[in-house]
Formats: C-alpha cells, sequence, structure tokens
C-alpha cells in the first residue's frame, strides 16, 4: 500500500503535469471508486476548471479546484494506486480508473488496478481529515505532541506508528524501518517509553520519510545502513549481519533485528 512518501511524491507529480490546466473531460471508469460523490457531481464540480494547488494528508493527496464552488478533489490510492499523465490517448494504462481530460490535450489517470483506492470531493484537507478522524501528518508533528499521542497509548509501537487515528502516514514498511532505527521492538508498548526514546523515535521518523521521498522510494537508493534493502526473507541486519526476524503485527508482516531491537519485556 502507499505510505506517506509514496504518496508525497504523487502530490509533487500532480504538482508538476496538472496544475492551473482547464479541464475538458471527466470520466469514472469503475464508479465503486467513488466516495460520497455521484459522476454527475464530479463533473459538473471540476469540468471547465482547473486545479490550483496541491497538498497531502497522511495517505490522502487533495488537489484545489479554482473556481465556480471551489472545494478539493480527495485521491487515497488503496493498495496499488498511482497517477499517471499522458498525451496519447493510446498510452491510457490498463487499470485506468478516473480520467481527467485537459483542454492542452493532455490527459490525467488515476490507476488503481485493485479497486481499493478512492476518489471524493471535500471543503478543505482539514476538514476531511477531521471528519476521517484522521491523526496529524506524521511529517508535520511535532514532537511533543507526539509523545503525548503516542504516550495515551497502550498498544505495541509497531501498531501505534500504524494507526492512522493516531498518526497519519504511516504504514507497515516504514513503521520497521523507523523502530529499527531507533532500536525498538516492534512489540514494545508505547506508554512505557521514556522521554529520550520518544524524542529519538521523532527525530528518526523524520528522517527515514524524509530520505524516502529524497530517494523517490527506489529501493536501492536507500543508505546501506536501511533496513529496507535487506527486508526479505534471508535477511540480515545492515549493522552487524544478524539475521532478521520476522512476526505478524495487525496482520502485517514485522521485520527486525533481535540485537539491536531486543524486546525488553523477556
Amino acid at each position: 500500500m502507499p505510505e506517506l512518501p509514496d504518496v508525497e511524491y504523487y502530490r509533487i507529480y500532480l504538482t508538476a503535469t496538472a496544475l492551473h490546466k482547464t479541464i475538458a473531460r471527466v470520466e469514472v471508469r469503475a464508479p465503486r471508486i467513488l466516495e460520497g460523490v455521484t459522476e454527475r457531481r464530479l463533473r459538473s464540480v471540476l469540468a471547465g476548471r482547473a486545479f490550483q494547488s496541491a497538498r497531502r494528508h497522511g495517505k490522502y493527496v487533495f488537489a484545489a479546484i479554482e473556481g465556480g464552488e471551489g472545494g478539493w478533489l480527495v485521491m487515497h490510492f488503496g493498495m496499488t494506486g498511482r497517477l499517471s499523465y499522458f498525451k496519447d490517448i493510446g498510452d491510457d494504462p490498463k487499470h485506468d480508473r478516473f480520467l481527467i481530460g485537459f483542454e492542452n490535450g493532455y490527459f490525467l489517470a488515476f490507476v488503481n488496478q485493485r479497486k481499493f483506492g478512492h476518489v471524493a470531493l471535500a471543503m478543505s484537507p482539514e476538514a476531511f481529515a477531521e471528519a476521517k478522524g484522521l491523526g496529524p501528518d506524521a511529517l508535520s508533528i511535532g514532537r511533543e505532541e507526539f509523545a503525548v499521542r503516542l504516550g495515551e497509548r497502550r498498544g505495541g509501537a509497531k501498531a501505534t506508528l500504524m494507526n492512522q487515528k493516531v498518526l497519519a502516514g504511516i504504514g507497515n514498511i516504514y513503521a520497521d524501518e523507523i523502530l529499527f532505527r531507533a532500536g525498538v521492538h516492534p512489540k514494545t508498548p508505547v506508554n512505557t517509553l521514556d522521554e529520550e526514546t520518544l524524542g529519538t523515535l521523532h527525530a528518526v521518523m523524520g528522517d527515514v520519510l524524509h530520505t524516502a521521498i529524497a530517494a523517490k522510494r527506489r529501493c536501492e537508493d536507500f543508505p546501506g545502513s536501511y533496513l529496507l534493502p535487506h527486508r526479505h526473507e534471508g535477511g540480515v541486519c545492515p549493522l552487524d549481519g544478524t539475521p532478521l526476524e520476522t512476526i505478524t503485527i495487525s496482520g502485517r508482516r514485522t521485520y527486525f533485528c533481535p540485537t539491536h531491537q531486543s524486546d525488553e519485556r523477556e
């Protein structure tokens, strides 16, 4: 599933390709991706208008709509979603579920093979996040609020980092990386972490997410000391070669180093 770095890349991509271009065509090819809006409503709001800016909150991208009633187009990418901007309709991706055609002859496709993503409208990113019960964005939350929000929870470290109501944007892969670099076992109850460890976790979280964005999500472009390139069957700790271990947390396969992330409860 696309996580914060992936979705930030989509926000950058949307900004670079699709802003300030008049929309001439709107086509929904998989109505099930629509959330709280009809195809007819989307057309009436978008046709003849343009996107003014793009923002992100957690795993959602928001595109501000110029003129008319204003508002924002909202996109969530589900398990396999992405955006594609192209000129020749013959290049339309196979799993295009929502297509926008611009007056300049180009198209923007919301590609979503498994149809787990969705498209919606919102008055603002803030209003949408509040209605969804989303926590603060993982790249904008301050250290103090981070410590307070985690300290209020009783769950394990990884499950808490992935809880979108606590913190928006982190999923399975980057939760593993953050905990590895902070030296925290994935099952450690977050309300047992001391102030110093919470501060480290917050700092590492920012470093990991910024590194992933800069690497444009390419595994080979991550530093050699990162867990991500070694996060596979038979993988070893990049720091000392210890075989990585796996457990299941919140239904997700979790990789960790038993040496650098020891479970202090044992």
